[in-house]
């Protein structure tokens, strides 16, 4: 690992420096590798290798190594990233006012927030 993998981990995770190697350490143990995930995230890290280096997600933000496995930097990844959001067991929804429109949970939302 390099000084500067070390001093963005303590500037970016607000850790000290001891808790910030064990943090790379660990991340290079058990960090996911793009494969791992869908097609958006899976995008996402991809576009974050290039010229042979390795992008790994561990605890919310996205480590950077080199050919040698030597973390380089890191970074948090945005909000989105590994959140899915699911209507009625599916990813997608093509027509969202009919589902609200048929979402008994949405319309009780509603009422609790109307003043009668």
């Amino acid at each position: 690992m390099t000084n500067h993998s070390i001093i963005r981990t303590e500037e970016r995770a607000h850790k000290n420096k001891k808790s910030a190697r064990r943090m790379i350490f660990l991340a290079k143990e058990r960090g996911l590798h793009a494969d791992k995930f869908s097609s958006r995230e899976r995008n996402y890290l991809k576009g974050k290798e290039d010229n042979g280096k390795h992008a790994l997600y561990y605890s919310g933000y996205c480590f950077i190594f080199n050919e040698e496995f030597s973390c380089i930097t890191m970074f948090p990844v945005p909000k989105w990233f590994g959140k899915k959001i699911n209507y009625q067991g599916k990813q997608q929804i093509r027509h969202v006012k009919k589902y609200y429109r048929n979402n008994p949970d949405f319309l009780n939302r509603i009422e609790n927030y109307c003043i009668a």
